[in-house]
């Protein structure tokens, strides 16, 4: 028998119990006070067993998902003289993925020559649950010292 049917049960002894004590006593009061507190014993024990049973659904919904987490880092390079472009890293996760995680990117540093144009391109292709590929290309005539960019890969 669950814990929520033994305490129903004991307060069903008990309400039987005062209606019993109070059909022989003469107070008209204290069996209304007495029935009055049974019913709301009963009441709030009832209202805990959906409580519980929501509690356990939550409890089972949590146990069963699965754990987000997330990964971050950078690639590119910066050097002078300026380096050979373009510039591609495989990049390794740390632990893999249970499944293809979503990769964001920003390019947060750009060096270049300061009188010609800055043209560039960057992309993240190949993304599996275990890494992803950077490319870093410019173009035209843009001398390039450096460019890196900062990722986040987030998943299961």
């Amino acid at each position: 028998m669950g814990l929520i049917a033994e305490v129903l049960l004991l307060v069903t002894a008990v309400a039987i119990s005062g209606t019993v004590q109070s059909q022989n006593s003469n107070d008209e009061r204290q069996n209304r006070s007495g029935n009055a507190l049974v019913f709301h014993l009963m009441e709030q024990l009832y209202n805990m067993k959906f409580d519980i049973a929501a509690q356990k659904k939550q409890i089972e919904a949590l146990q069963n998902r699965k754990t987000m987490k997330c990964e971050s880092g950078t690639a590119g390079q910066h050097k002078a003289p300026p380096p050979g472009w373009p510039y591609i890293e495989n990049v390794k996760f740390k632990s893999p993925f249970e499944e293809t995680p979503t990769v964001t990117y920003g390019l947060f540093l750009l060096d270049s020559l300061h009188n010609t144009n800055v043209r560039i391109s960057t992309t993240v292709t190949a993304v599996t649950k275990t890494g992803f590929r950077v490319q870093i290309s410019p173009w035209d005539d843009t001398r390039l010292y450096g460019a890196r960019i900062s990722w986040m890969a987030c998943g299961k």
